[in-house]
C-alpha cells in the first residue's frame, strides 16, 4: 500500500536526513512531515472547536450529573472549571482527511474508514446528547463489525514465538458493493470482542485531565516504531501523524485543561490501537503488555462493581459510574492531577518499551513479569486509598462530631 505523497518531495526528504542523521534511522525520520502536519492542523483545529463546544454548551461542569445521564457519578468529574469536550476531533479529523488522501480506497482502507466515521459519528453526538449506555455499546458493535467482515481477518494468534494458534476453524468470503469481504470463525467473533475490549479500556483512562492524551501519545509512538521495524506503511503513517495531533491535544488538554478529548476521541484511540496493533503484526503478548495497564485496571473495575453492586446484566454493570478507576484511586492518596499523568503514563511507557524490546522466550518472562508488576500494583494503590479512606472516615473529629 503506496503513501500518495509526491516522490519529489520524499526524494528531497531523504537526502537531507541522510546529511545530517544515520542511515539506520532515517526510515524513522523519513516520517516526520507527517508528525509536523499532525502538529500543525490540529494546533488550529482545537481552538476552533473548543469554541464551538463552548457556544453549543458541548462542555463538562465540574461536580455536576450530565444531562441524560441516570447512573451519572458527579464525583467522577475531577476537573476544577467548565472545560469544552469535543477536543478528540483535532485527532480524528486530520486521520480521516489523511487515510482519504494519502491511501488507496480499497478492501482494507475502506472498512476501517467506515468504521472511525461510525466511532466519530456516534462519540460526537454522546457529547453532544449524553447517549445511553446501550447505545454507545451498539455504535461500537457496528465498527467492529465492519472490521470482522473486512479482509482483515484474525486467521491466528502469536504469542512468544513464531508458532501460530489456528482460529480458523470456518471460513467465508463474498463481496459486498463489489468489495471483497472475508469472515473467519472463531478468530473474526474474538477479534470483535478484542476491539471492544481496547475502545473501553482506553475510553475509561480519560478520568483524570490529560491522561488519556499522554497515554494514547506514548502508545502511538510505540506502535510506530513497531510498524516500522515490520515495514508497515499504512500503520506507520497513520500512527506518527495521530502522535503529532495528540501532541497538541495534550498541549491544551494538560492540567488544568482548556479542552477536552470527550468521547469523539476517546471512543477511537483504543479502536485504533487494536487496528494498528493488528495490521502491523505484532504478537498478541506485544498488543497485551502495551495495553497492560488501562486493560488490567478495567478488569479490576468490572469485577469489583459485580462485586459491590450485583448487576443483574452486563448493560446494568456498564451504567455503573463510581470512582473505583486506578487514578480516581491515586488521587484519594492527595496525589495531583499532573503526578497520576506522569505516574500512568510513564509505567505504559515502561512495560511497552520493553516489550518492543524483548524477543523470543524473553518475552514470556517480560509479559508475566509486566502484568503481574501492574496488577500489584493497581491492587497495592487500592488497598492504599481504601486504607487512607477508612481513617478519614474514623478520625478523631468525625468520631466525635455531632
Amino acid at each position: 500500500m503506496d503513501i500518495a505523497i509526491p516522490s519529489q518531495f520524499l526524494e528531497r526528504l531523504i537526502q537531507i536526513n541522510t546529511l545530517v542523521i544515520p542511515e539506520r534511522y532515517n526510515r524513522y525520520v523519513n516520517y516526520w512531515p507527517l508528525f509536523l502536519i499532525g502538529v500543525i492542523f490540529s494546533f488550529i483545529l482545537i481552538p476552533l472547536i473548543g469554541k464551538l463546544a463552548v457556544k453549543y454548551k458541548v462542555t463538562y461542569k465540574p461536580k455536576s450529573k450530565r444531562k441524560n445521564k441516570e447512573f451519572d457519578n458527579p464525583k467522577k468529574a475531577i476537573h476544577k472549571i467548565e472545560t469544552p469536550s469535543l477536543g478528540g476531533l483535532a485527532v480524528t479529523i486530520p486521520l480521516i482527511i489523511a487515510l482519504i488522501i494519502f491511501f488507496r480506497l480499497d478492501a482494507f482502507t475502506i472498512p476501517i474508514l467506515i468504521s472511525i466515521i461510525i466511532l466519530v459519528v456516534g462519540a460526537t453526538l454522546d457529547d453532544i446528547f449524553n447517549l445511553s449506555s446501550k447505545t454507545q455499546l451498539i455504535y461500537q458493535v457496528l465498527a467492529a463489525f465492519f472490521i470482522a467482515i473486512s479482509v482483515i481477518d484474525l486467521s491466528n494468534i502469536s504469542f512468544f514465538t513464531d508458532d501460530f494458534l489456528n482460529l480458523t476453524a470456518i471460513k467465508w468470503s463474498s463481496t459486498l458493493l463489489s468489495i471483497p469481504i472475508s469472515v473467519v470463525f472463531p478468530g473474526d467473533l474474538i477479534l470483535m470482542i478484542w476491539i471492544l475490549l481496547c475502545i473501553n479500556s482506553v475510553k475509561w483512562v480519560g478520568g483524570s485531565p490529560g491522561l488519556i492524551e499522554s497515554y494514547s501519545l506514548a502508545i502511538f509512538l510505540l506502535l510506530f516504531i513497531l510498524a516500522i521495524r515490520s515495514f508497515s506503511v499504512f500503520s506507520a503513517s497513520l500512527s506518527i501523524l495521530i502522535s503529532g495531533s495528540l501532541l497538541s491535544l495534550l498541549y491544551f488538554a494538560f492540567p488544568s485543561p482548556k479542552i477536552m478529548s470527550g468521547s469523539s476521541g476517546k471512543s477511537i484511540y483504543g479502536f485504533l490501537i487494536s487496528i494498528f496493533a493488528l495490521t502491523t503484526g505484532v504478537k498478541f503478548s506485544t498488543t497485551i503488555m502495551l495495553l497492560a495497564l488501562p486493560l488490567i485496571d478495567s478488569i479490576y473495575v468490572i469485577i469489583y462493581r459485580y462485586i459491590k453492586y450485583k448487576p443483574k446484566n452486563l448493560l446494568d454493570l456498564m451504567k455503573i459510574n463510581d470512582t473505583s478507576h486506578l487514578h480516581h484511586k491515586l488521587l484519594k492518596l492527595d496525589l495531583n492531577n499532573v503526578q497520576i499523568l506522569l505516574i500512568e503514563t510513564s509505567l505504559s511507557l515502561l512495560i511497552g518499551s520493553i516489550a518492543i524490546l524483548s524477543t523470543g522466550a524473553l518475552r514470556y518472562f517480560v509479559l508475566i513479569f509486566g502484568v503481574s508488576a501492574i496488577i500489584t500494583f493497581v491492587v497495592y494503590i487500592n488497598y492504599k486509598a481504601s486504607k487512607k479512606e477508612k481513617e478519614k472516615k474514623e478520625s478523631p473529629e468525625s468520631r466525635y462530631s455531632y
